[in-house]
C-alpha cells in the first residue's frame, strides 16, 4: 500500500470510528445515563427557554423549575401562537411512570452513546435509544454532561422519521428565585396529588376493577390504576422508557360516539365501545407508540367478573 493509500485508509476508518457509538462501558453507560435524566428534573432546579416542534409546528416556551422541600413548581410560558401560561405543582413522592422498571428497559431498548455534542452552550452526551421490536418508537436524547438533566429529546418512528422533537436553547441550571411568589403565588398553583405508584394500585386491590388488559407490548407493567368519583377508571403502564394510559368512560344506554383511531403529532389514540351488563363503555388507549400497537392494547380490554382476579404480567406478553 503506498503513502498515500495509507494516508487516505487511516482518514477513511477515523471517519467510520467516530460515526459509530461510543463505547464507554457500552451499554450499561449509555442506559445509566437515562436512567439518572429521568430523576434529575425532581431533584434541580432551572429556567429556560425551549422550542417543542410537532406535526410541522413549532413552539417557543419559556419555564421556570423551581424544586422546594420536596415538591416541584412550575411555570410554563408559550412565548408564541395562543397565550398560554400554566402553574403547576408535584410533590416528591409523586408516582414517576419510568421508575417503576427501568432496571428491564434494556431487555427491549438498545442504548448508545453516539457522540458529545453542545446544545443551549453546554457540553451534552447524545444518547441514542432504538427499540428492539415493531411494537414501539426510539429516542434521540441530548444530556447535560454536568448534571444529567434533558436538554434534548427527539421521539422516532420506525423508519427513524421525527415525530416530535423537544429543544433547550437557552437554559440557567441553579435556583430560579429565593422566593417561590417570584414565580407565582403559591395559590395559583394547580393542587398536587400526593399519590405514589404503589398507593395507586393498592388502594383498589381490595375491590374488583371491573376491566382487564388482556395484551400490552412485552416490558409493560402496569403501575397505576384509579378510579374518579364519578366513575371513569384509568390505568398507566410503562416499560421504563414509553408510557401509555388506558381510560374507561362512564358508562352509558347506548353508544354516545363510534370507535376511532388518531394520532396528534407523536401520541396515538385508538378508541373503541365495549359493552357490559347491559351498559356502553367508550374505552381509549393513549400513548406514543405505532397504531398497530395501540390497536392491539385496545381490543383485548375487557370486562371481567366481580372479584376475578386480573392476569398476572407474564401472562399478559405471551
Amino acid at each position: 500500500m503506498s503513502k498515500k493509500q495509507s494516508i487516505m485508509f487511516l482518514f477513511v476508518l477515523g471517519w467510520v470510528c467516530l460515526s459509530m457509538p461510543i463505547n464507554l462501558s457500552a451499554q450499561q453507560t449509555a442506559h445509566d445515563l437515562v436512567a439518572r435524566m429521568f430523576d434529575r428534573s425532581k431533584q434541580l432546579s432551572y429556567s429556560g427557554l425551549f422550542t417543542y416542534e410537532m406535526a410541522g409546528e413549532q413552539r417557543t416556551v419559556k419555564v421556570s423549575h423551581q424544586v422546594s422541600d420536596g415538591a416541584v413548581y412550575e411555570r410554563i410560558t408559550h412565548m408564541d401562537g395562543p397565550v398560554k401560561d400554566r402553574l403547576r405543582q408535584s410533590v416528591g413522592n409523586h408516582c414517576n411512570f419510568r421508575d417503576a422498571s427501568s432496571l428491564q428497559a434494556q431487555d427491549y431498548y438498545r442504548f448508545d452513546i453516539l457522540d458529545e455534542s453542545r446544545v443551549a452552550g453546554r457540553e451534552v452526551h447524545r444518547v441514542r435509544v432504538s427499540p428492539k421490536d415493531s411494537l414501539r418508537y426510539g429516542y434521540l436524547y441530548a444530556i447535560d454532561q454536568q448534571t444529567g438533566l434533558m436538554l434534548q429529546s427527539m421521539l422516532v418512528n420506525q423508519s427513524g422519521q421525527p415525530l416530535e422533537n423537544f429543544k433547550y436553547m437557552d437554559i440557567s441550571i441553579g435556583p430560579v428565585a429565593d422566593d417561590l411568589s417570584l414565580i407565582a403565588s403559591p395559590a395559583e398553583f394547580e393542587t398536587p396529588t400526593s399519590s405514589d405508584c404503589a398507593s395507586d394500585l393498592q388502594a383498589l386491590g381490595s375491590r374488583s376493577f371491573e376491566w382487564s388488559v388482556g395484551w400490552v407490548p412485552p416490558g409493560f407493567v402496569q403501575v397505576s390504576r384509579r378510579v374518579t368519583e364519578d366513575g371513569r377508571k384509568s390505568m398507566a403502564y410503562t416499560d421504563g422508557i414509553a408510557v401509555f394510559s388506558v381510560l374507561i368512560d362512564v358508562p352509558s344506554a347506548s353508544p354516545v360516539h363510534p370507535g376511532l383511531s388518531a394520532r396528534l403529532g407523536p401520541t396515538q389514540m385508538v378508541v373503541i365501545n365495549r359493552e357490559h351488563d347491559d351498559s356502553h363503555y367508550r374505552v381509549a388507549v393513549s400513548g406514543q407508540m405505532p397504531q398497530a400497537t395501540a390497536s392491539r392494547i385496545a381490543l383485548s380490554i375487557k370486562p371481567v367478573v366481580a372479584n376475578q382476579r386480573e392476569p398476572d404480567m407474564e401472562s399478559l406478553n405471551q
